[in-house]
């Protein structure tokens, strides 16, 4: 799957049914030797919607159980967000 396929999905924790965000707007770390994603890097917002007080959360990969046409759904359990 391309990067451009993943771009604009939403980011939904299933354990409490929150929107994480958006794949666009959070980043991948990748493995640069096999290519692997490791991990998702989302950006928690402030007030508003601003990025000002924003803060990063990074999840692993092994979180994500689907991936659909609109969305990739991830299971982080308890974890505070």
């Amino acid at each position: 799957m391309k990067f451009s396929e993943l771009a604009g999905k939403e980011i939904i924790n299933t354990f409490d049914g929150s929107r994480l965000g958006l794949l666009g707007d959070s980043d991948l770390v990748i493995n640069p030797r096999t290519g692997k994603i490791l991990s998702l890097v989302i950006m928690k917002r402030g007030l508003l919607g601003m990025f000002r007080g924003s803060t990063e959360v990074t999840i692993s990969w092994q979180s994500v159980k689907k991936i659909g046409q609109d969305m990739i759904i991830l299971d982080v359990g308890k974890r505070s967000l």
